[in-house]
């Protein structure tokens, strides 16, 4: 039984992107009149030396990074350096030519987002090859061993890590960073998104990221990093103390929207959901005067609680804007567009799950496309190799195929994970049933149904419990036994106008094979 995308909570926890998008995305720029930046400031007259005896792309890019993140913009040689990188454009990346014109002008508008133009579901095959990452992570070490103190290097380094699932390698790249520049707005920022990532009830990172925000000093004055540790609060169910400092903040007309947007997204959903509505809608209206993706992305979500909550889309120029695309297109019930901003987004997000989540739903439910369902979730496994969920709904696709070698081996796999919450190990013991039904052993196939087909009642959750009558009556009708009259009994309990789409779709499916047979 498929364990399907779930529109949980969402928080306003930062996206993580490189360095050099992020600066172009404006989130690094001071936001106030006079800069009370507390960065950890540090020389960039090593990375000046490398760059004029070297006098290469790559040396001119660490530069920039270096004078960008330190507010040393004015300096002749990084001014030399920038001039260098854009006169030689045909040989650097988007993301250094993004670099250099900063340089010049911290607002200029650069399309970051052109690469993601041609990106779509028909094309997410390829799109995220490991091998690309494992040569990142060789260079990012090789320029670490020349500037071992360079945080920047390292939350990049964390970065790919975490995009090829290896949590270990990655969490300790971003400690080191952490310790090197413990108020850095990036670092941080970068930090709150991968502790987020990786938490668990084995390893609680939401306490570890939540005390560095605490600790440092820039937290309190800084809205991004602001908006976070509201974020945080609220995820490990705490009232946050700056929630009214941030309502300040937001008010006192000395701050962008554009750098309160995330901030005044985050406490909107604190409002929301303390059932304060009028609250939250006032918050959420501030944070769409100049919203980033995150923010345009959460108010998306928040649109589905409180239907007075109306976002236009094509009212918004907002770069990057992916993931709200994709949940607006699918609140139209445009599929085929929500897929196809689901492989953006998942581009654009290589470590994160929800994507790919969401993508295989609808691929699966809503468009009847298993061969994409099962390229999403392919896809994941790059980044989550051991997911439960995923392997599982793997196992379920190869087993409705029959292919039940390759679902019994998805199915060991996730077994072999120690951390498998109570939903999933009722699909995966319901999709070891379907798989022994197709391998031709009902017999086993029956006793996992019914066990859990029982199972689902002790979570009293309906809708669980109707999926897995369902996939059992189906497979019951398949083989023509003696027990399809009791299971179609229980089929026939299930209410004929129920809302979600996945059930009316398999109960007209299971009807359809009922009066086939």
């Amino acid at each position: 039984m498929a364990n399907l995308f779930e529109n949980k909570d969402r928080r306003v926890i930062p996206n993580w992107r490189s360095f050099g998008r992020t600066t172009v995305l404006g989130e690094l720029n001071s936001f106030q009149p006079i800069r009370q930046d507390l960065s950890e400031e540090s020389s960039i007259d090593d990375y000046i030396i490398d760059y004029e005896l070297n006098n290469t792309i790559a040396h001119a890019a660490d530069l920039l990074s270096a004078a960008l993140v330190n507010n040393k913009t004015k300096n002749s040689i990084v001014i030399k350096a920038a001039n260098f990188v854009i006169n030689n454009h045909k040989n650097a990346t988007s993301s250094q030519i993004s670099l250099a014109k900063k340089v010049f002008d911290p607002n200029i508008e650069v399309d970051i987002a052109a690469r993601f133009s041609d990106i779509g579901s028909s094309s997410l095959n390829g799109i995220i090859n490991p091998i690309i990452f494992y040569l990142k992570i060789s260079e990012t070490k090789d320029r670490l061993r020349k500037y071992p103190f360079n945080s920047i290097l390292y939350v990049e380094l964390s970065r790919y890590y975490s995009v090829l699932g290896q949590e270990k390698r990655s969490i300790q790249a971003m400690k080191i960073a952490l310790h090197l520049a413990p108020n850095n707005r990036f670092i941080l920022r970068s930090a709150t998104r991968l502790f987020t990532h990786f938490n668990s009830e084995k390893n609680n990172y939401l306490s570890y990221i939540h005390r560095i925000l605490k600790q440092s000093p820039l937290t309190v004055l800084d809205p991004w990093l602001m908006s976070s540790e509201i974020s945080i609060s609220t995820i490990r169910s705490q009232n946050s103390n700056l929630i009214k400092k941030g309502l300040k903040l937001i008010d006192n007309g000395k701050v962008s929207p554009f750098n309160f947007t995330e901030l005044a997204s985050s406490i909107g959903t604190v409002e929301m959901l303390n059932g304060s509505h009028k609250k939250s809608r006032i918050l959420f209206n501030k944070s769409l005067l100049n919203p980033n993706d995150n923010s345009l992305a959460q108010i998306e979500w928040a649109s589905t609680k409180d239907d007075r909550l109306q976002v236009h889309q094509d009212n918004y120029k907002v770069k990057m804007s992916f993931e709200a695309r994709a949940l607006d297109h699918f609140q139209n019930k445009e599929y085929g567009k929500a897929l196809d901003f689901a492989a953006k987004w998942f581009t654009d997000q290589p470590f994160s799950k929800r994507p790919i989540m969401f993508g295989a739903h609808l691929a699966s439910t809503f468009l009847k496309d298993q061969e994409l369902n099962v390229t999403f979730l392919k896809a994941g496994l790059i980044s989550h190799p051991n997911d439960p969920q995923i392997l599982n709904n793997l196992a379920y696709c190869m087993a409705i195929e029959s292919k039940t070698i390759e679902a019994f081996q998805y199915i060991q796999n996730a077994k072999n994970n120690y951390e498998i919450d109570d939903v999933t190990k009722i699909c995966l013991e319901a999709t070891e049933g379907l798989t022994y039904f197709r391998s031709g052993n009902p017999e086993v196939g029956r006793e996992l149904y019914i066990s859990a087909i029982e199972k689902t009642k002790k979570t009293k959750n309906q809708n669980l419990n109707w999926k897995a009558i369902l996939n059992y009556a189906r497979e019951e009708i398949k083989e023509k036994s003696e027990y399809i009259e009791p299971i179609m009994q229980a089929v026939n309990k299930i209410p004929k106008g129920i809302k979600d789409i996945e059930i009316s779709t398999l109960r007209a499916e299971v009807l359809n094979e009922f009066n086939q047979y």
